[in-house]
């Protein structure tokens, strides 16, 4: 018996329902509309925008320039005799030799060279920024110093590129150190994680600021009271460029260290290994490793010393490296 009062009801798979559940499921158009906006806004962020320079801050520690068909490298050269090349790390350049260089140069001629993202060094069109790459700038650099057989000092990326390079020109390194360098086949340092995830990377580098810069640059350094403002200066002036900070980024993401570490066992250099046993951003016992598997390397690991060895103790790394590069 059907009851006049009462009203038919939607069946829970009518046509009325199903528009319903399709209403209740939609998104309201200013909430689409915000996130659309928020994804326009982080892609030019991370690709379009880009950050203002420092300004008003010279180095007075640049020196000179050499061209080469692909770039123009920034260098300095101090000294007379045997020549050594030194090659800074990854976000630094040749003022972290600072100390380095006039210990060595009472007997050799020291080159201080900043490789492409580096410094003041500039590169001409397109660049790959992996390691291969950078080995042959660093080959541009000698052929075009005149520079056949040298000794390579490398610190952290720096020493990668430089043991690629010594691993594939075995008649033109006789000596090679690695002052924390990378290069064996094992996870990267957790601080550079950040930079390689797309966008996130590119919107990190570009929001980076001087403080920013300089939390990181303490991570380095076992004594804080080296991280002045000098320093940190010295090392943000140029980093905040944005091709610095683009540079960077590549770097980040094609430094890829199998090849490296497959060349271990040939290497024929005389090779020393410098580590400060308090490195936050690789560990002391890759030193050890490379101690094992270098033909004849020595290793020194420095105690109460950080990621940037040579100029966190230069009291008790500049006599290795004079001992160890005497002619």
């Amino acid at each position: 018996m059907v009851h006049l009062d009462e009203t038919p009801q939607a069946s829970p798979a009518s046509p009325v329902r199903r528009r319903r559940r399709r209403r209740g499921r939609r998104w309201p158009r200013w909430m689409a509309a915000s996130i659309a906006l928020l994804v326009a806004v982080t892609l030019f962020g991370a690709y379009g925008w880009q950050p203002a320079a420092v300004e008003g801050y010279r180095s007075p520690h640049e020196s000179s320039y050499l061209d080469t068909p692909f770039a123009r490298f920034h260098y300095s050269k101090t000294g007379s005799g045997s020549p050594v090349v030194l090659v800074a790390g990854g976000a630094q350049w040749l003022y972290s030799y600072r100390d380095s260089i006039p210990a060595l140069a009472r007997e050799h001629t020291v080159y201080a060279v900043d490789l492409p993202g580096q410094g003041y060094t500039t590169v001409k069109g397109e660049f790959a920024y992996d390691i291969p790459a950078m080995a042959r700038a660093l080959g541009a650099f000698l052929d075009a110093a005149g520079l056949f057989t040298v000794s390579l000092v490398g610190h952290s990326w720096g020493g990668a590129w430089s043991l690629y390079y010594a691993e594939h020109n075995q008649a033109r390194v006789d000596r090679l150190v690695l002052l924390g360098s990378p290069g064996l086949d094992k996870p990267l340092a957790s601080q550079t994680a950040l930079f390689s995830v797309p966008v996130v990377g590119e919107l990190a580098v570009k929001l980076m600021r001087r403080a920013d810069f300089e939390k990181s640059l303490r991570t380095a350094f076992a004594h804080q009271d080296r991280v002045t403002a000098e320093v940190v200066d010295e090392n943000w002036h140029w980093m905040s460029r944005p091709d610095k900070r683009e540079a960077f980024i590549r770097l980040v993401r094609t430094q890829d260290y199998s090849a490296t570490d497959a060349g271990l066992t040939r290497l024929r250099a005389r090779t020393l290994v410098i580590w400060g046993q308090a490195d936050q951003w690789l560990p002391a016992s890759y030193a050890q490793e490379y101690g094992r598997r270098i033909p004849g390397a020595t290793v020194h690991v420095v105690p109460d010393a950080g990621h940037n060895v040579h100029e966190d103790a230069p009291e008790k790394v500049n006599p290795l490296l004079a001992a160890f590069l005497k002619p």
